[in-house]
C-alpha cells in the first residue's frame, strides 16, 4: 500500500490527465516491480485494443500490435472480467490444459505470471488492465491493491476520454469529420513562412427549397458527402467546415500543378455524386497578403459562382427536374409519419431512450419504378401500403417508431438489449417474411446497430443507407447490417490516399517492366510498364493500393506519373545508345474522365521527341463499355498518330464483338491463366484458340498474358498466338535489370511494325491460306491423306465422317459401322492397351502409331478433337508406309 501511495503522489503532481495517466503507469510499474502494465479498452464493434502501456526497460512495446482484437479471443476471461473478478495466474503451466488459447498467447509473450482486473466508471464498462510478471508480494497483496488501482485507472481513462471528446467538439465537426473554425483559427496562428499556398472555398448548394420531402436529412447527407470528398482529395488536416454549408481547404507548400489536379479531381467526384457546389480557388507563390486576406479574396469568387448557379433559368431547370423526380405525388394511403416530421419524432425517440442500443433500418424496394411500369401505379400503391402496414405492425410490437420518406423509401427504429447481429436477425426475418412481393421486387433493408448513444440520427441513417446500397438489386440477399470493419476500411482508404500523395512527393513511386516475347522464338519484342510503390523501403502490393486509387479517382495522378516516367526512360535509352523495344502503359477507365487521353499522349511524345511506335496504350476491356463515343474518338486519334492501341484483359468484361470491329485496335491481350498447365483442359484450349482466330481475322495481334509453364507456351505457339507474357519467361523487373537484357542481342527479337490497319508478322497461318482461297479442298484432302472422324461412347465406336482416301484405303464406306468394327478388330496397334489414354494426353500434336492392314504396314496419327460428358470425337489419318 505504501508503494501504491507513493505512485499516486508522484503521478498526481501533474495536471494534464494524459500525462497523469502515463506517469502513474510509470510509477506503478517501478513500485510493483513488473515487466508491463497495459490498459485494454473495449470498442463498440466487439473488439478490444491496447490503448495505454508501460514497459520495463528491455521489454518490447506491444501497443501497436493489439488493435481491434476480437473479444472472443478472451472468452475464458470475459465472464470473470465483467463480474469484477480479479484473474490471477501464478504459474502459466497451470492453464496449459484448461485454457490452451490464453496459454499460447502468454507463452509467446514470455509471461509466467499475470494479474488481470476489470475497468469501469459510473456503470460504463471500459475494459481491463493487466500486470505482467509482478513481484510475488504484489500477487499476495492483490486484494488490497486492486480496488484502489482499478478506481484510479478507470477514472483517469474516463477523464481522458471526456477531454478528447470536448477537444473534438471544438476542433472536429461531428457531422462531416472536417476541422472547425476554432481549429482553423489555431492553424492560422502556426503559419509563419509560406513558400506557396493553395486555397479552395466550397459552398455546398442545396435544392431543398424545391423539395418538400425530408429536407433536413438530405441537407445533412449532402454535407457529409461533400465533406468526405474534400477530405479524400485534400486530406483531413487541410479541410475546415467554417459555416453551415461552407468548407475551406488550406494547402501549404503545394505545387500549382498538383493543386490544379486536386481541384479537377474534386469537381469530378462531386459531379459523380450529383453534388452541386460553388467553388472558388486561389494559388499563390510567396504570398504578400495574409492567409486571412487571401481567404476573403477566394470567398468573393464563391459569391460570384453561387450567383451564376442560382440564376432564374437554372432554378427553373432544377425545379422542373425536381418535379419530374418528386412531383408525382403518390396516391398510396400510408398513415405513417413523413419526411421531416418522422425525423423530428425519431430524434425525440433517441432522447427519450438514451440507454440501450438502437436499431435503425432503411428500407426500399428493388426496381420499384419497373414494378409500376409492369403492374401499374394502382398496384404499386397497394404494394407500398402493404409494406407500410407490415412495418407499422412490427414497430408497434417493438415499441419503436417508423416513417415514410416518399417514393419507395421507409425507415424505422427500435430499442434493443442485444448487441449481436445474430440475435436481431429473427426480428428482421419476421418483417421480410410478412411482406408479400412479386419475384424480383423484394424489399431491401440496410440495418445499423448503434451502441454509441451520442451518434447523430443522420449518421445512423447514413450508415444504414450504406448497408442498403451494398445489396441493392440483389436477388439473394434481402438485408445487410452495416459493418464496422467496412467503416474502418473506408477510413484506411482515406489514410492510404494521403500516404499516396506523400509518396508521390517523396518519389516513392517507380515502375517495373515485364518483357513480352515472340510466340515462336521467346525473344523479347516489347514490355509492359507496371506501377510499383516503395513505401518505407518495402514494396506495397499493387492490389493493396490500385483498387483504392481507382475508386477515389486518384489513379489518374499516379497514371500520369507512370506515363511520363516511361516516356522519359525510353528517351534516355535512345540517348545512351541502347536500342529500346516498344513499351506499353496502362490506361484506366477513370483516366478518360480527367483528360483527353489522345491529346495527352501526343503531347508527351512530342515533348520528349520519341516515336509513338515505341509506346503502346493498354486500355482495359471494361473501359470500352463507358463513354464509348469518347473512347472511340481517342482510340482513332491514337491509332492514326502511330500509337499501338491494346485491348487489355479481353474476356473479363462485356464488350461486344462489334466493338472490336468498330474500334481501331491493334493488339488484343488475353489472360490464359485459366488454361491447365498440362493441356488437359480441351475446353480452355478451344476458347483460347477461338479468341486468337477471331483476332487474326480482323487484323489484330494477340498477346497471351499469364503464361506460367513450358507446355502452355508450346500450346499457344501451336494455336498461333503472336506474343506471350508471363512468369515462365520473365517476372516484372526493375528497369536496370531490363536494360541488361536489352544489351544482349541473343535475347532480343524484331519488334512488330504496323502496316496499314494490320501488324506484319512472319508467322504462317494455315487457316488464313484456306480462308483466302490459296488451298483448295482437293489439295487439303491430298495433304491430309486418308482421314476419318470417330465417335466413341463407352465401348461403342461409330463413324462420323470419312473422306474418299479413307474409303479407298480401308474399303469402308460412310455409315458402315459394321465394316469399321471389323476393320478395328483386325487392326493391330502398337501400345493398344493405353492407346486412347495416350491420345488424350497429346491434344495438339496427336499420337503416332503403326498398324497392320491385310499384312500391309500403315502409319496412323490420331487426335482428340472434342470431349463431352458421354462421348469423345477423334480424328485419325492413315498413310501407307514407304
Amino acid at each position: 500500500m505504501d508503494a501504491l501511495n507513493r505512485a499516486f503522489e508522484k503521478a498526481f503532481a501533474h495536471t494534464a490527465t494524459k500525462e497523469t495517466l502515463m506517469e502513474l503507469l510509470d510509477c506503478l510499474g517501478s513500485e510493483l516491480e513488473c515487466d508491463r502494465i497495459a490498459i485494454f479498452e473495449f470498442a463498440n464493434d466487439a473488439t478490444f485494443s491496447n490503448t495505454y502501456e508501460w514497459c520495463h526497460e528491455g521489454i518490447a512495446e506491444e501497443r501497436t500490435i493489439f488493435k481491434h482484437v476480437p473479444i472472443h479471443r478472451l472468452d475464458s476471461w470475459l465472464a470473470k472480467i465483467q463480474r469484477n473478478d480479479v484473474i490471477v495466474i501464478t504459474d502459466l503451466n497451470e492453464i496449459k490444459e484448461s485454457d490452451p488459447d490464453i496459454y499460447g498467447m502468454l507463452k509467446g509473450k514470455k509471461v509466467s505470471s499475470i494479474i488481470v482486473s476489470h475497468l469501469a466508471f459510473h456503470g460504463k464498462n471500459i475494459g481491463f488492465f493487466v500486470i505482467e510478471n509482478p513481484a510475488s508480494d504484489v500477487i499476495s497483496e492483490k486484494d488490497s491493491l486492486m480496488p484502489g488501482m482499478r478506481y484510479i485507472l478507470s477514472s483517469l481513462v474516463y477523464s481522458d476520454h471526456l477531454i478528447h471528446k470536448l477537444d473534438r467538439l471544438n476542433h472536429s465537426d461531428p457531422l462531416t469529420g472536417a476541422r472547425t473554425r476554432v481549429s482553423l483559427r489555431d492553424h492560422l496562428k502556426t503559419l509563419t513562412e509560406i513558400n506557396n499556398i493553395g486555397i479552395v472555398y466550397a459552398e455546398a448548394i442545396s435544392w431543398n427549397k424545391y423539395d418538400n420531402k425530408y429536407s433536413v436529412l438530405k441537407e445533412d447527407q449532402m454535407l457529409i458527402h461533400t465533406g468526405n470528398i474534400l477530405i479524400d482529395v485534400f486530406g483531413e488536416d487541410s479541410v475546415f467546415r467554417i459555416a453551415e454549408n461552407e468548407f475551406l481547404v488550406l494547402q501549404i507548400d503545394i505545387s500549382q500543378d498538383e493543386f490544379n489536379e486536386s481541384i479537377k479531381m474534386m469537381k469530378i467526384l462531386l459531379n459523380e455524386q450529383k453534388l452541386v457546389a460553388a467553388i472558388g480557388s486561389l494559388w499563390t507563390e510567396h504570398p504578400d497578403a495574409s492567409p486571412e486576406a487571401m481567404i476573403r479574396q477566394t470567398h468573393m469568387k464563391v459569391t460570384e459562382e453561387h450567383k451564376k448557379l442560382t440564376e432564374n433559368q437554372v432554378q427553373n431547370k432544377r425545379d422542373e427536374l425536381d418535379k419530374k423526380l418528386w412531383g408525382n405525388v403518390d396516391n398510396a394511403q400510408i398513415d405513417l409519419l413523413r419526411g421531416d416530421d418522422y425525423f423530428r419524432e425519431a430524434a425525440n425517440f433517441l432522447t427519450e431512450n438514451s440507454g440501450d442500443p438502437i436499431i435503425l433500418v432503411a428500407l426500399d424496394i428493388n426496381y420499384f419504378k419497373l414494378y409500376n411500369d409492369i403492374f401499374g401505379r394502382k398496384s404499386g400503391n397497394a404494394f407500398l401500403e402493404s409494406i407500410a402496414d407490415a412495418i407499422r405492425d412490427q414497430t408497434e410490437k417493438l415499441d419503436g417508431i417508423c416513417g415514410y420518406l416518399g417514393g419507395d423509401d421507409f425507415c424505422f427504429m427500435f430499442q434493443t438489449k442485444e448487441t449481436e447481429h445474430s440475435k436481431i436477425t429473427p426480428i428482421i426475418d419476421e418483417l421480410v417474411n410478412s411482406i408479400k412481393y412479386a419475384d424480383g421486387f423484394a424489399p431491401a433493408l440496410g440495418i445499423y446497430l448503434s451502441v454509441d448513444r451520442e451518434e447523430s440520427l443522420v449518421t445512423m441513417y447514413d450508415r444504414a443507407m450504406t448497408a442498403l446500397s451494398s445489396i441493392k438489386g440483389s436477388y439473394m440477399e434481402h438485408y445487410r447490417f452495416y459493418d464496422a470493419e467496412y467503416f474502418r476500411h473506408d477510413r484506411d482508404s482515406k489514410l492510404l490516399l494521403m500516404e499516396v500523395k506523400e509518396g508521390l512527393k517523396n518519389n516513392e513511386f517507380i515502375f517495373y517492366v515485364q518483357p513480352q516475347v515472340h510466340g515462336q522464338t521467346a525473344k523479347i519484342v516489347g514490355c509492359e510498364a507496371l506501377i510499383r510503390w516503395k513505401s518505407k523501403g518495402q514494396l506495397v502490393p499493387p492490389n493493396r493500393f490500385i483498387p483504392e486509387l481507382e475508386k477515389s479517382g486518384y489513379i489518374f495522378t499516379v497514371d500520369c506519373f507512370v506515363w511520363e516516367a516511361v516516356v522519359k526512360w525510353l528517351k534516355s535509352l535512345i540517348e545512351r545508345g541502347i536500342k529500346p523495344v516498344p513499351c506499353s502503359v496502362n490506361v484506366s477507365r477513370v483516366d478518360f474522365f480527367f483528360t483527353d487521353i489522345a491529346d495527352h499522349f501526343i503531347e508527351l511524345v512530342k515533348k520528349y521527341e520519341i516515336s509513338p511506335s515505341l509506346l503502346g496504350i493498354e486500355i482495359t476491356e471494361t473501359a470500352f463499355t463507358d463513354n464509348t463515343d469518347s473512347i472511340l474518338k481517342s482510340v482513332q486519334k491514337l491509332h492514326d498518330f502511330g500509337f499501338s492501341v491494346y485491348m487489355d484483359d479481353f474476356g473479363s468484361g462485356s464488350s461486344s464483338l462489334s466493338m472490336l470491329h468498330t474500334m481501331q485496335l491493334d493488339v488484343l491481350k488475353t489472360d490464359v491463366k485459366f488454361m491447365s498447365q498440362d493441356d488437359s483442359d480441351v475446353r480452355a484450349i478451344s476458347i483460347v484458340e477461338s479468341v486468337i482466330n477471331m483476332a487474326h481475322m480482323i487484323g489484330m495481334v494477340v498477346v497471351a498474358e499469364g503464361v506460367e509453364t513450358k507446355q502452355q507456351w508450346k500450346t499457344l505457339a501451336a494455336l498461333g498466338s503472336n506474343y506471350a507474357q508471363g512468369y515462365y519467361f520473365y517476372r516484372p523487373m526493375s528497369i536496370e535489370d531490363f536494360e541488361k537484357l536489352l544489351q544482349d542481342p541473343d535475347k532480343i527479337g524484331n519488334s512488330p511494325k504496323k502496316a496499314g490497319n494490320q501488324m506484319v508478322t512472319n508467322h504462317l497461318q494455315f487457316k488464313d491460306m484456306i480462308r483466302d482461297g490459296l488451298v483448295s479442298e482437293t489439295l487439303l484432302e491430298n495433304i491430309l491423306g486418308a482421314a476419318a472422324i470417330y465417335k466413341i461412347s463407352g465401348d461403342k465406336v461409330s463413324i462420323v465422317q470419312i473422306n474418299q482416301h479413307y474409303t479407298k484405303l480401308t474399303g469402308i464406306e460412310p455409315g458402315d459401322d459394321e465394316g469399321l468394327k471389323k476393320f478395328l478388330t483386325g487392326v493391330q496397334i502398337e501400345g493398344a492397351d493405353n492407346f486412347l489414354h495416350n491420345v488424350d494426353a497429346h491434344i495438339l500434336e496427336g499420337l503416332e502409331s503403326s498398324l497392320k492392314l491385310n499384312g500391309e504396314e500403315i502409319h496412323a496419327r490420331t487426335f482428340l478433337l472434342y470431349t463431352c460428358d458421354d462421348h469423345k470425337l477423334y480424328l485419325s489419318t492413315l498413310q501407307r508406309a514407304e
